[in-house]
């Protein structure tokens, strides 16, 4: 049982391995530049370790998107089903998206290049993350207009299309900018927690005022 337990827990660490780089290399290269022989050079495995995981690059790409969408989901949920009003979880979504993103910003870069890609061929569980993501925050949105904080002629669904893509790229702004400061001789950890607090000061505000 033990050496089971032992394989297992190596497997994992190599598939989060070849996760990890691929990440790295697509976020860098972009999809369609990317190989498995780039990715698996990266994570320091052979192409025989990397296929006993993955079937195909697609594969590899479809994984890393419906673990981190399915992450931002699952904190979505959680954060609706315990937050007093709709702009309380608006704001709080946003934040939490926001956070996964600077924790994560290949992932991000990722995100964002494959949804709205011309001719993507997404899995039916990315489809279907895609969806739940939405209707959390149209739920919200909703919810809001019938609390009064958010005006009864918005679109709901136009809207949570509208927060994901102004918060996945306004965070990978604030990433870059923080990249600068490193790269200008900056402290990396100051600058992006400062950057990190500038853009969650400024997501609040857009919550409370963007709809008056």
């Amino acid at each position: 049982m033990a050496q089971q337990k032992g394989r297992t827990s190596k497997a994992d660490a190599t598939r989060r391995q070849l996760l990890d780089a691929a990440i790295e290399v697509i976020s860098e290269r972009g999809y369609a530049d990317t190989t498995v022989e780039r990715i698996v050079e990266v994570a320091g495995v052979s192409k025989g370790v990397a296929y006993y995981h993955f079937s195909s690059k697609a594969d590899i790409a479809t994984c890393i998107l419906v673990e981190g969408i399915g992450e931002i989901v699952d904190d979505f949920v959680a954060i609706a089903g315990k937050a007093p009003s709709a702009v309380e979880a608006l704001t709080a979504m946003m934040d939490s998206f926001a956070a996964t993103i600077f924790r994560n910003a290949g992932f991000g870069r990722i995100l964002v290049s494959e949804l709205w890609r011309r001719g993507r061929e997404w899995s039916e569980p990315m489809r279907a993350l895609e969806e739940r993501l939405l209707a959390v925050l149209r739920g919200q949105i909703e919810r809001g207009q019938r609390e009064g904080s958010i005006r009864g002629d918005i679109d709901a669904a136009f809207e949570a299309v509208a927060v994901v893509g102004m918060v996945l790229t306004t965070t990978l702004h604030y990433i870059r900018e923080a990249e600068q400061r490193v790269e200008e001789g900056c402290d990396c950890a100051e600058a992006f927690a400062a950057a990190e607090r500038s853009l969650t000061a400024r997501i609040c505000d857009y919550v409370h005022h963007a709809n008056a």
